[in-house]
Formats: structure tokens, C-alpha cells, sequence
């Protein structure tokens, strides 16, 4: 029931860009995704989140953060992308972190959890978490979960291309199974003489 605190398993790259692992836990039913408050409950929603240790895999860290953060568990079944910090380490010139954002389809919330004393949870439909979402690349994350209208469309879009390609190559293959049929034929009348009878 406690969070991991300290940053001394943390994984950075190059030296200073802190690994940060996260989640878009959503509910593939009512259609929703569930969002937190920052700690001590002050204003604004947000995904979970949190450092990548080094004991542990990213997706591993992700899930884990998603658990103590907002006390939700389910399987993770895809990473939707990497994101860069907008904030620039003024002495290296990278990025101060890099957040990494799986989606998790949520199969239970515990009635308790690590940080239940300093965040809220809330479901929030796919619109609705657009515009509570308090930064910017997070609406970015959730814009390319598996919720989002765009990506329904596209892989309705790939579905139809794939059956009118189908369509396309079964009569291609129909026609040179004909043509492959009546060559075959004319040869073998050919052949035996059949062909200059029949026309005789």
C-alpha cells in the first residue's frame, strides 16, 4: 500500500533525461478514461504517471505508477507513443524528461490504494477528458488512445481498403485461373489435331 518515493533507482538517458512511464486507463465498455488530480488534491485532472526504475521494465513502471497513483489495474495493451518534456535543461540542451504512454484497459479499481489520501479519481468521457486534462501533450496522448474518433475512423478506413483489395485479388486470380484454362485447352485441341477437325 506505499508508493515508491526517491529517485534513486531512477533510469535517466544521455545522463539528465529523466524516464517517466504512464497510463491511459480506460474502460472499453462505458468508453471512458480515467483521470487523477495532482498530489494533495489541488486543481487539475491528469493521466497517471511516474519514474521508471531500474528494477523494474517501462510497461512494468507504468502500470505500477497507474496502481499507486489511481489505484487501478487491467492489462496493458499498447504503447500509443513517446513524448519529450517542453521544459529544456538549460545546462545539457535536452529535454528534462521523456514520458512514455501506454493504454491499460482497466479491470479493477481497489477501494484503496497508495496515494487515495493525496489524489482524487474520477471517469471521464473521451471529450470531456480533452478538456479537463491540464497539459497539453497529455490531451496529445489521449487524442491517439484507442477511444479517440480519429483512430476508429482510420481502422474502419484500413478495414474496407483490406476487403475491396481481397475483392480485387480473388477476381485477378479468378481471371488467370480462365485464361490459364482456355490456353490449356486451345493447346491440347492443337495438339492432337482436335482444334483444325472441329473447325473443318
Amino acid at each position: 500500500m506505499e508508493a515508491r518515493t526517491g529517485r534513486e533507482k531512477q533510469v535517466y538517458k544521455k545522463g539528465s533525461i529523466r524516464q517517466v512511464a504512464g497510463c491511459v486507463p480506460v474502460n472499453k465498455t462505458t468508453k471512458k478514461i480515467l483521470l487523477i488530480t495532482r498530489r494533495k488534491k489541488k486543481g487539475g485532472w491528469m493521466l497517471p504517471k511516474g519514474g521508471w526504475e531500474n528494477d523494474e521494465s517501462e510497461q512494468e513502471a507504468a502500470i505500477r505508477e497507474t496502481y499507486e497513483e489511481a489505484g487501478a489495474r487491467g492489462k496493458v495493451t499498447s504503447l500509443i507513443g513517446v513524448w519529450d518534456h517542453n521544459v529544456i535543461n538549460k545546462k545539457t540542451g535536452l529535454p528534462k524528461a521523456t514520458f512514455s504512454f501506454f493504454e491499460m484497459e482497466v479491470e479493477k479499481l481497489e477501494e484503496k490504494w497508495p496515494e487515495m489520501d493525496e489524489r482524487d479519481r474520477q471517469w471521464f468521457a473521451y471529450e470531456d477528458a480533452l478538456k479537463v486534462l491540464i497539459k497539453p501533450f497529455m490531451r496529445e496522448v489521449v487524442e491517439k488512445c484507442s477511444l479517440a474518433p480519429s483512430n476508429k475512423r482510420s481502422k474502419k478506413e484500413f478495414s474496407e481498403s483490406n476487403i475491396n483489395k481481397n475483392l480485387k485479388d480473388t477476381w485477378n486470380l479468378k481471371f488467370s485461373a480462365i485464361v490459364v484454362f482456355f490456353a490449356f485447352l486451345i493447346w491440347y485441341l492443337i495438339k492432337d489435331n482436335k482444334f483444325i477437325s472441329i473447325l473443318t
